[in-house]
C-alpha cells in the first residue's frame, strides 16, 4: 500500500498539487474568516469566498438574503457568484463568466465600487456595490480565491431618483418662473412704452393746445380788448373832463389786460417760434423773462439754420422750465445760457449760481426720475421720445442743466 501511495502520489500533476496546496491555504483563510463570522454576521454588508476554480466555498447570510437564494456551497453550477442572474449597471445581461470576480480571478487586480444588478429567483432586482480582492497564497503570492464585499445600493438609488425627481421638479419650477418672470417683464415693457406713447401724445396736444390758445388770446381776445380800448378813446373824446378818474381807472386796466394778455400769449407759445424760429424766439423770451423777473442773463444762440420745429418746440421748452424753476427754487440773481451745434448733435446748456438742489434729491432723479418736479421729468421724458440726452448736475456754486439731441 505504501508502495501504491507513492506511485499514486509520484503520479500527481502540477496543477493538481498546486491545487492541493492552494485549497490548503484558502481553507485557513475561511477558518480565520470563520473566527470572525460573528461579527460578519452583523455587518449589514454581504460576502462570500469563492476558489481559484470560480466555485463558492463561504457566503453570510447578508449575501444569501440579497442574493434571494442559499445556494448550494462547492456546487461547480454556481461558480462565480451565488447570484441566480446577473446584469450589469446598465441592465444588460451579464455572463458569470464575465462577473467582476471573473475577472479578479483573472487579472488578480481589485475591483472596487463597481455597480452590479442582481436578479433574483422572484424576479425582482437589487443594485449592488461590489468590493472584490483576490486571496494569494503567502508563499509564492498564487491566487487562490478571492473575497467578494458587496452592498446592498437600493436606498440609495432610491434617494438618487428622489434627489433626481425634486431637481428636475426645482428646474420646471425654476424655467416657469422664468417664463413668468419674462412675461411680466414684457408686459412691463410693454406698459412702459405705451405709457411713453401716451405721455408724448400729451405733451403734442399740450404745445398743440398752448398754441391754439395762444392765438385765441391774441386773435380773439385781443381783438376785443383794441375794439373796447378804441371805444373807451371814443368815451373820452365825447365826454371830455367829466369822468376823468373813472376813465384814468379804466384806461389802466385796459393796458393791464392788453399786456397780460400778450404776456400770456407769449408764455403758452410765442409766435416768432413759428415765424423765425428758436433762436430769436428764445432770445426775445429771455430778454421779457430778465425784465420781469430780475435775474440778470447772459444767453448766447449760435444756430446757423432752422431746425425742425419739433426740436425747436422741445429746445423752448427746456428754456421755459429751466428759466421758472431758476426764478423759484434756485434764489440765483443771475444764469448763463449757450445754445449751438458742435458735431451732429445741437446742445443747449442752462447755468444758475444759486443754492443748488439737495445731492438725494439729484440722486433720486438720477436713479428713478423722482422728486425733482413734474417740469423736470417732462424735459426728460420729452428727450427720451428723440433719444436726447439730459445731464443735470448741481453743487453749492448753483446748477447746469444740459441737453443734447441730433440734428436731423
Amino acid at each position: 500500500m505504501r508502495d501504491g501511495e507513492l506511485k499514486h502520489q509520484e503520479s500527481k500533476s502540477p496543477v493538481e498539487e498546486l491545487m492541493e496546496t492552494s485549497m490548503s491555504e484558502l481553507q485557513a483563510y475561511l477558518q480565520t474568516l470563520d473566527q470572525k463570522s460573528d461579527i460578519l454576521r452583523h455587518l449589514p454588508m454581504a460576502a462570500y469566498v469563492v476558489q481559484a476554480d470560480g466555485i463558492v466555498i463561504w457566503y453570510n447570510a447578508r449575501a444569501a438574503e440579497l442574493w434571494g437564494r442559499e445556494p448550494a456551497i462547492g456546487d461547480t453550477d454556481e461558480r462565480f457568484c451565488g447570484a441566480h442572474t446577473l446584469y450589469h449597471a446598465d441592465g444588460s445581461h451579464m455572463a458569470h463568466c464575465d462577473t467582476p470576480v471573473a475577472l479578479a480571478l483573472s487579472t488578480g487586480a481589485s475591483v472596487h465600487e463597481q455597480e452590479v444588478i442582481i436578479g433574483r429567483p422572484d424576479g425582482s432586482r437589487v443594485p449592488v456595490s461590489v468590493h472584490i480582492d483576490p486571496i494569494r497564497n503567502p508563499k509564492d503570492g498564487q491566487i487562490i480565491g478571492v473575497v467578494n464585499f458587496f452592498n446592498d445600493l437600493t436606498e440609495r438609488k432610491r434617494q438618487e431618483a428622489e434627489r433626481e425627481h425634486l431637481l428636475q421638479q426645482a428646474e420646471t419650477r425654476s424655467a416657469q418662473l422664468q417664463e413668468a418672470r419674462e412675461e411680466l417683464e414684457t408686459k412691463v415693457e410693454q406698459r412702459t412704452i405705451a405709457v411713453r406713447n401716451l405721455s408724448s401724445r400729451l405733451m403734442r396736444a399740450q404745445d398743440l393746445e398752448r398754441r391754439r390758445i395762444a392765438r385765441e388770446l391774441h386773435d380773439s381776445i385781443g381783438q376785443y380788448l383794441g375794439a373796447l380800448g378804441m371805444s373807451l378813446t371814443q368815451l373820452e373824446m365825447a365826454t371830455g373832463s367829466k369822468f376823468p378818474e373813472t376813465l384814468t381807472e379804466c384806461r389802466r386796466l385796459l393796458d393791464g389786460c392788453v399786456n397780460e394778455t400778450r404776456t400770456l400769449s407769449h408764455l403758452l407759445h410765442p409766435p416768432l417760434l413759428d415765424e423765425v424760429g428758436f433762436a430769436s424766439a428764445a432770445t426775445n423770451y429771455v430778454q421779457e423773462f430778465a425784465r420781469r423777473s430780475g435775474i440778470e442773463i447772459d444767453i448766447s444762440v449760435d444756430l446757423p439754420n432752422r431746425l425742425q420745429a419739433d426740436t425747436e418746440i422741445l429746445l423752448f421748452r427746456v428754456l421755459q422750465e429751466s428759466l421758472t424753476n431758476i426764478h423759484r427754487h434756485s434764489g440765483s440773481s443771475r444764469a448763463k445760457i449757450r445754445a449751438g451745434i458742435e458735431g451732429e448733435e445741437v446742445r443747449l446748456e442752462i447755468r444758475d449760481y444759486g443754492q443748488g438742489i439737495p445731492q438725494e434729491v439729484l440722486e433720486s432723479f438720477k436713479t428713478s426720475g423722482n422728486g425733482a418736479g413734474v417740469g423736470l421729468a417732462g424735459i426728460r421724458e420729452r428727450l427720451r421720445e428723440v433719444d436726447g440726452q439730459l445731464d443735470l448736475s448741481s453743487s453749492a456754486d448753483g446748477t447746469v442743466l444740459r441737453v443734447s439731441l441730433l440734428v436731423t
